[in-house]
């Protein structure tokens, strides 16, 4: 198995885009003075490193061949792989990925990831119990219970990984899924992170979204949370980060790309951003009680608030690129 090479240029500055900075993040505050609340330029700060982040991990994805056996259930349920699986996923019909990525959380839960607000597992009724004694995380959250982890997996298998990779099996199975395990957990933590947005809006004017949820008025808690220009900036960064990031210095008098700029410009405009607004409006609903209003299953959910619903993008045209 080729080994998945080291992610370089991580914390330093390249080509003046990113400036070495300080790692925040949002307890940032509760650390240094004790208080309570969080800090904004905490999430603000996490946001555009999770930028780099995610368009690092694909970079690393892209290498590989698509190596569709890994996501196929019935490839791996065989007789000679049950005996290898975890213990908790005897008699479960699960793809080579998923089973990998079920161990992977398994070891990161020893070291308490998902204790942190900020992480969400993709088996969560499985984690182990961690090996480190809990930290006293403040209680920014009034509602932190719920996980669209399902929704990002299929999006990302459908759309994502299509896109990335080049069709075919280059036989590196392994690889590939430890990639993939890397994207998952990037775009998992950048969905999720609405909840701090959101909860910081919501102090910020609660009366006009109290008065929303009490009337389950999806749309109207979306058009208030929406700020296009902001989400016009996000991908535009997001872009840039991939031309920068992703360009071949080898590749002759044609500039080459890792992964393709504007598939990550279609990435954040067509799931990221939908489905981090999905996750504002589900805390917004919960957290001023009425959790009956939130949509049951992801097709309820406005074409706007879900992954890749709308179809993709021309990001080219839409930013003028």
């Amino acid at each position: 198995m080729r080994h998945a090479g080291a992610l370089l240029l991580v914390g330093a500055s390249v080509t003046g885009l990113v400036a070495p900075r300080p790692r925040t993040n949002p307890w940032t505050a509760r650390r240094a003075t004790g208080d309570a609340g969080f800090s904004l330029d905490g999430v603000r700060d996490s946001l555009i490193r999770q930028e780099e982040t995610i368009i690092f991990a694909l970079i690393e994805r892209a290498q590989y061949a698509r190596n569709a056996e890994i996501y196929d259930r019935d490839a791996y349920a065989t007789d000679v792989n049950k005996d290898r699986l975890h213990p908790k996923l005897q008699g479960r019909k699960v793809s080579f990925l998923e089973a990998m990525l079920f161990e992977t959380e398994q070891v990161h839960a020893r070291a308490r990831r998902y204790l942190s607000p900020e992480e969400h597992a993709f088996f969560p009724e499985d984690i182990a119990r961690p090996a480190l004694q809990e930290l006293d995380y403040p209680p920014v959250l009034v509602d932190d219970h719920q996980n669209i982890n399902p929704q990002i997996l299929q999006a990302y298998l459908d759309h994502v990984v299509p896109r990335t990779c080049s069709d075919g099996d280059d036989a590196q199975h392994g690889s590939s899924a430890l990639a993939d395990i890397a994207v998952l957990q990037a775009l998992s933590r950048r969905v999720h992170y609405g909840k701090f947005v959101a909860e910081a809006k919501a102090q910020k004017d609660e009366g006009a979204f109290r008065e929303l949820a009490a009337a389950g008025d999806v749309a109207g808690i979306h058009s208030l949370l929406e700020n296009v220009p902001v989400e016009d900036t996000v991908v535009r960064r997001a872009m840039t980060k991939a031309v920068v990031f992703g360009q071949d210095a080898l590749s002759g008098n044609k500039p080459g790309y890792k992964v393709d700029p504007a598939l990550v410009a279609n990435l954040y405009r067509a799931m990221i951003i939908p489905l981090t607004k999905q996750v504002q409006v589900t805390y917004l609903l919960r957290r001023l009680g009425h959790a009956d209003k939130v949509p049951q299953a992801p097709e309820d959910w406005p074409p706007y608030l879900r992954a890749f619903a709308l179809g993709d993008t021309e990001e080219q045209q839409v930013l003028g690129y």
